[in-house]
């Protein structure tokens, strides 16, 4: 197992018990409905990378903590509301909220989970954290959630439209996906006491990381099976999508077969058709593609890393493991 799987493995209970217990309430039905993803399982990456770089620039990583469950929560209540906005019926195995208990429930579960990412925050108080550097993590978890929201309209927007520049595609999953990355990551620095300039280096190792993994996901949603994305396959061509896979494949193919693919994206259920679109995307060696794409920015997170202060050896192998990982990870 990697050193940052087994950190992960070593904290997660931890900040599971913290997150858990901020998801206990009445009316139970809201509650049991905010904490179904949560329980469903999820790699904690968020949280993880968080702890670890406090530990990485000299501080205590547990005080941490509530800014790790605040950070998984802002997570959580993200993919509910996606959840909703793209129909799926899966994640992480297991059906998703607004399907188990309908729509309505469903956006007040994201609702709760997203207060709950503030109350967590104010509980580092209780952990030793000062309330100057309270206000900031407020600050970047404020932040992150606009970030988010932008880029979530972005990806919206592009299922509409037939071109989507890869400049287009790269702003949108660095507001979708690199901005969550890069909050854990400078929460952490901040926590850990590091000085701004490292706080600011590691943010954008964080957000560079953020942008691999989410290139990476869309690898999976294209070749991994439906047991190990937890999802159902090919639902990226399904929702129309335009991952990096689809505006590689739409520059690449022939006008024919161009037709062919923008007349499957977004417009059929029909899982013969969901392949022929797949098999197109991969003619187009779209795949390879992508994957040189998500190593050039993890080329770039290293980089970034490198100039970081980490002072802990061990926290920083694991960082670059972690960087490694995410374009490899198989779900």
């Amino acid at each position: 197992m990697l050193k940052i799987l087994e950190f992960g493995k070593s904290v997660r209970p931890l900040v599971d018990d913290f997150l858990f217990k901020l998801l206990e309430g009445k009316p139970k039905k809201l509650y049991d409905a905010a904490s179904h993803l949560p329980k469903a399982g999820g790699k904690r990456l968020r949280p993880i990378l968080l702890l670890a770089i406090t530990k990485g620039v000299g501080g205590d990583w547990k005080k941490a903590i509530p800014a790790a469950a605040a950070i998984e929560l802002l997570h959580n209540f993200t993919l509910v509301h996606d959840d909703i906005m793209d129909e799926d019926e899966f994640r992480r195995g297991v059906p998703t909220v607004h399907k188990l208990w309908g729509e309505d429930m469903a956006i007040l579960a994201g609702d709760l989970l997203f207060a709950k990412v503030f109350e967590a925050a104010s509980k580092l108080v209780d952990y030793g954290v000062d309330h100057a550097k309270v206000v900031k993590i407020v600050d970047i978890l404020s932040w992150a959630s606009i970030t988010v929201a932008e880029g979530q309209v972005l990806d919206i927007e592009f299922e509409s439209r037939e071109e989507v520049s890869e400049e287009e595609y790269i702003e949108m999953i660095t507001k979708k996906t690199g901005a969550l990355f890069k909050a854990s990551a400078e929460i952490g620095a901040i926590i850990g006491g590091a000085p701004n300039e490292c706080v600011i280096k590691l943010g954008e190792y964080g957000l560079n990381l953020g942008i691999a993994f989410q290139i990476r996901d869309d690898i999976l949603g294209l070749t991994a099976d439906e047991k190990t994305l937890g999802k159902p396959v090919y639902s990226d061509i399904r929702e129309g999508k335009k991952t990096i896979l689809v505006i590689h494949a739409l520059k690449k193919l022939s006008p024919e077969e161009k037709a062919t693919l923008l007349n499957i994206l977004g417009k059929t259920e029909d899982i013969n058709e969901l392949k022929k679109a797949a098999d197109l995307i991969i003619k187009s060696k779209a795949l390879e593609y992508a994957e040189k794409l998500a190593e050039k920015y993890v080329k770039i997170a290293l980089e970034k890393l490198e100039e970081a202060c980490i002072q802990d050896r061990e926290v920083y192998d694991m960082l670059k493991e972690l960087a490694l990982y995410v374009i490899k990870r198989e779900e």
